[in-house]
């Protein structure tokens, strides 16, 4: 600003708000740190689930169970947490995509950078899969006509 005896402020009704994300171990230091000085306030994956509301009623119970089902296989699966599961917000993609398409494009992707060089990294991907209702499809009969 412009003159140096005018202190700066922030004035009462504007709020800062930060997010951080638990797994992400490369800030521990700075983490410690903000947690020392600001408030905190855990979100869970499924404690939001009426961000949903404006998906249409049988996307939204489909949503729901299939994040349920997918959280329950990563809490299940040995060195993850409830720190890793999946929340509401990547479900309002469905606006747009289909669960297929969000399985392949979004959740497959993230869930694979969890696993990595875990044992048996394909298998617990199976399990996600399983756990989402993801079903790779089958080669198309044209696609392997072309191939010969």
């Amino acid at each position: 600003h412009d003159n140096s005896n005018d202190k700066f402020y922030i004035p009462e009704n504007v709020y800062i708000i930060g997010t951080m994300n638990d797994i992400d171990r490369s800030v521990d230091t700075f983490d410690f740190a903000m947690r020392r000085r600001f408030r905190f306030i855990e979100l869970k994956a499924d404690e939001h689930t009426e961000m949903l509301s404006d998906l249409d009623d049988k996307v939204r119970e489909d949503a729901i169970k299939r994040m349920s089902d997918l959280n329950k296989e990563i809490a299940e699966t040995p060195d993850l947490n409830e720190n890793y599961q999946i929340g509401a917000a990547y479900f309002l993609k469905l606006k747009t995509l289909s669960t297929d398409k969000l399985w392949t494009d979004y959740l497959e992707p993230l869930l694979q950078s969890y696993v990595q060089g875990m044992y048996d990294e394909a298998g617990i991907m199976s399990r996600f899969a399983k756990a989402y209702g993801y079903e790779k499809p089958e080669k198309d009969t044209a696609d392997e006509a072309d191939e010969g």
